[in-house]
């Protein structure tokens, strides 16, 4: 394989306009061949923009531009990518990061130097994501779809992204399947991005019902009768407390509505769950649902 082998990036956008200035930055100063890269900028449904600031945009690699006429989430519009692209390997990348220079070729050196990692992620400043890595290997218990390096015959061996989870969530169940499938999931510390996640105010309610609502999920799929009988507790426990004991009304609604929402997608996820026989793999099921 070729010392720089050819990526696809792929990012979705949705009324990301204020973080586009920052994103175009950290491409343009990527020290990798441009003839290499190419960005797929999918573009949501976006009122904002978005869409036409990119089509403006001059990188020197190329860039296609996407649009989609309403927002389909965040799985199914990397789906739509993943299926077409050819590259060996495929990047991830929120609009909402800056990548340090060495973002892209440290990831590539270590997908290359080891057949068998099938998902590698960046360092995340601020502030890391909150998952299990193994100190001695850089192993870890799941990649952030939001900065990461995915191997493309790894990726048709295990399956696309599940998109019944919309967004989050994803990214731990892909990572997982990779786990089981037989390959590796590394951390890479060399390879920097700032995500500027948690900042967008406006999208706080729909960030805060998926997340509760795949958490739930995710333990249908992987998790014990008893883990999803905690989940649930747990979530019933802390949106009736801001209901009823803080009176935080507009931040209870979400929690409680993802209570019910994640009902009709019961049958799907028991449906498609993980063989009990593979579930051993420690980065599985080290820390797994402390953090999410």
């Amino acid at each position: 394989m070729s010392e720089y082998p050819a990526v696809d990036i792929i990012t979705i956008g949705y009324n990301s306009l204020p973080f586009l200035n920052d994103f175009f930055l950290g491409l343009s100063r990527l020290e990798y061949p441009s003839d290499q890269c190419t960005l797929f900028f999918v573009d949501n449904g976006s009122c904002d923009g978005s869409a036409e600031f990119v089509e403006k945009i001059h990188l020197n690699f190329k860039v296609e531009v996407v649009r989609n006429k309403k927002n389909y989430g965040f799985a199914k519009a990397s789906n739509m990518i993943l299926r077409r692209s050819l590259a060996d390997f495929v990047g991830l990348l929120n609009p909402d990061t800056r990548t340090d220079k060495n973002w892209l070729a440290a990831l590539v050196r270590t997908m290359c130097a080891s057949e068998d990692v099938g998902m590698a992620s960046s360092r995340r400043i601020p502030q890391e994501a909150p998952r299990y890595i193994n100190p001695a290997t850089q192993e870890t218990s799941w990649c952030s779809g939001g900065h990461c390096l995915i191997r493309r015959r790894a990726l048709e061996k295990v399956g696309y992204f599940d998109e019944r989870f919309f967004m989050y969530g994803e990214d731990v169940d892909l990572s997982w399947r990779m786990w089981l499938g037989g390959y590796r999931c590394v951390y890479v510390p060399d390879s920097i991005c700032e995500h500027h996640y948690g900042r967008e105010e406006s999208f706080k309610t729909r960030r805060v019902y998926y997340h509760v609502r795949n958490s739930i999920l995710l333990r249908y799929r992987y998790g014990t009768f008893f883990e999803i009988r905690n989940a649930y507790l747990r979530w019933a426990r802390e949106g009736m407390s801001l209901f009823v004991k803080k009176l935080r009304f507009k931040e209870a609604f979400p929690v409680l509505a993802a209570l019910f929402g994640h009902i009709p997608h019961i049958g799907y996820f028991l449906l498609t769950r993980a063989p009990v026989k593979k579930k051993e793999n420690f980065l599985v099921v080290k820390d797994k649902w402390i953090r999410l």
